[in-house]
C-alpha cells in the first residue's frame, strides 16, 4: 500500500499522515471493514517509513476504534459500530438483524444448575420470590457475520428453559435467538433493567475474541421480566468497545426533578453502576 506522504522538515509527523491516509482509504471504500491492512514491516518498506512510525499509526487508529487487531492475525479494518437505542429491550440477534448485519454464535458452555449447587454464581434470582429454582447458564461467543464481537453468559429459569425446549443441541445452533424462542414459547418479555461499565479482556476473554489481553471491552448487565413481573434471564455480555455504540437521548425532568431522580423509563436511573451491578448479579 503506496500513500502520498510529506517527508519535508516541519510537515505534519508522519504516523498522523499515515494514519489519516488509511483513514481516507476505508472513506472511499479502498478499504472495507474486515480488510486485513499490510503489516507494519511491509508498509514501513513501500513508504520509506520507520516500523515504529506504523506502529504509532496503527496505534492512533486502534484507539480510534478505525481498526482493530486480531493477535497473532493482523490488523484489520473495523466493522462500524452497531450502534443501539437506549432504553430497548430486543435482543442481540434482533439488534443484529435491524442493522441489516448476519448474527451468529458459538456455544461455549451449557450447564444445568440445582438450587443448591455451590458453583452456581450469585446473580438477581437469589432473593426472588421462589428463589429455590433451578438454572440454566449458557455461555456464547457471538459474531456479526465472520467476526468475533462479544462474549455473552445468560441465566434463565430452568422450567422457563424447559418451556421453549432450551437444551444443548439448540443451544449450539449458531442462529438460535432466545428472544425469538421465549415469544414463540408464550413468554413475553416487558420490562427489564441494564447497567453498563468499561472493563478489559482477561487472557480467556481475549484468546476468544482474537485480540490482545487488555483491549477495552463494554459489559452490558441486563435482567429481564414477563409481564407478571417474574424474572426470566439474567444476562452479562462483555462486547469490543470498538464494535458497539450506545445511544442515550435525554430530556428533561418535569417539575424541576433531578437527573438522579429520573427513572429507567426516563433513560436513567440513580445509585451507580456498582450498585446497579451488585442487584443484578452479585459482586464477583
Amino acid at each position: 500500500m503506496r500513500v502520498e506522504l510529506d517527508h519535508a522538515r516541519g510537515g505534519q509527523p508522519l504516523y498522523v499522515q499515515l494514519a489519516r491516509a488509511i483513514e481516507d482509504f476505508i472513506a472511499l471504500e479502498e478499504l472495507k471493514p474486515g480488510d486485513l491492512l499490510p503489516s507494519e514491516t511491509v508498509l514501513a518498506a513501500e513508504n520509506r517509513l520507520s516500523r515504529a512510525t506504523v506502529i504509532k499509526a496503527f496505534d492512533t487508529l486502534v484507539d480510534r476504534g478505525v481498526v482493530t487487531r486480531r493477535q497473532g492475525r493482523g490488523t484489520f479494518v473495523s466493522a462500524r459500530p452497531m450502534e443501539r437505542q437506549l432504553p430497548d429491550l430486543s435482543s442481540f440477534s434482533e439488534h443484529v438483524h435491524g442493522l441489516g448485519l448476519a448474527p451468529g454464535s458459538t456455544l461455549l458452555s451449557f450447564e444445568m444448575l440445582a438450587a443448591g449447587d455451590p458453583a452456581r454464581p450469585a446473580s438477581a434470582f437469589d432473593g426472588e420470590p421462589g428463589d429455590e429454582q433451578d438454572l440454566v447458564r449458557l455461555e456464547r461467543l457471538r459474531t456479526v457475520g465472520k467476526e468475533h464481537v462479544g462474549i455473552q453468559r445468560a441465566l434463565i429459569a430452568a422450567d422457563v428453559a424447559d418451556r421453549i425446549g432450551l437444551t444443548e443441541p439448540v443451544a449450539a445452533d449458531s442462529g438460535w435467538s432466545l428472544y425469538e424462542a421465549l415469544r414463540q414459547g408464550g413468554v413475553y418479555l416487558t420490562s427489564g433493567e441494564e447497567t453498563l461499565r468499561a472493563i478489559n479482556a482477561d487472557e480467556r476473554e481475549a484468546e476468544l475474541l482474537g485480540v490482545e489481553e487488555g483491549t477495552a471491552l463494554i459489559e452490558i448487565v441486563r435482567s429481564s421480566r414477563d409481564a407478571t413481573g417474574r424474572l426470566v434471564e439474567v444476562v452479562r455480555a462483555r462486547y469490543l468497545g470498538t464494535q458497539y455504540l450506545y445511544h442515550i437521548t435525554f430530556a428533561p425532568q418535569p417539575h424541576g426533578g433531578n437527573h438522579e431522580e429520573t427513572t429507567r423509563a426516563g433513560l436513567r436511573s440513580g445509585g451507580g453502576l456498582a450498585a446497579a451491578a451488585d442487584r443484578l448479579l452479585g459482586r464477583e
